[in-house]
């Protein structure tokens, strides 16, 4: 007869998830059916066969209809927001630093001394000659 990490062995592979949150996912469905015997055996802390098919149809079930826990499609939520906001800040910084670049161009052409430029910019004085010709 499986054991609840077995189970959740199973499951954490075949669904790809982490084996701890597995073993949690598990424990709450072996919740629901410890007082069947047919389903689970409380002296020997193990899942029927029955018990054992039941866990992990009911799991692979509601993953099927993307019935997670509310945390965990939180989290998921939460991840796409962070990467939106990161995408948009390297988006951001991407066009501030072809600002900057073309800024450093212009004033290049003029009669400010490239130390002041450099520092300005926050560069170092060579970097100012890769940026004028768009090199790196």
């Amino acid at each position: 007869m499986p054991t609840i990490p077995e189970i959740a062995n199973q499951i954490a592979t075949t669904h790809r998830v982490d084996h701890h949150a597995a073993i949690d996912v598990v424990r709450v469905y072996v919740d629901q059916i410890t007082d069947d015997p047919d389903l689970y055996d409380p002296d020997t802390e193990e899942l029927t066969e029955a018990g054992a098919e039941l866990v992990t149809g009911a799991v692979a079930e509601s993953y099927k209809i993307g019935a997670i826990a509310t945390t965990a499609s939180l989290l998921l939520e939460q991840i796409a927001d962070a990467e939106q906001e990161r995408a948009g800040l390297e988006r951001q910084t991407q066009e501030a630093r072809a600002r900057r670049d073309e800024l450093i161009r212009r004033a290049m052409q003029t009669e400010l001394r490239r130390p002041d430029i450099a520092a300005a910019a926050g560069v170092k004085e060579a970097r100012l000659h890769q940026i004028r010709h768009g090199r790196r």
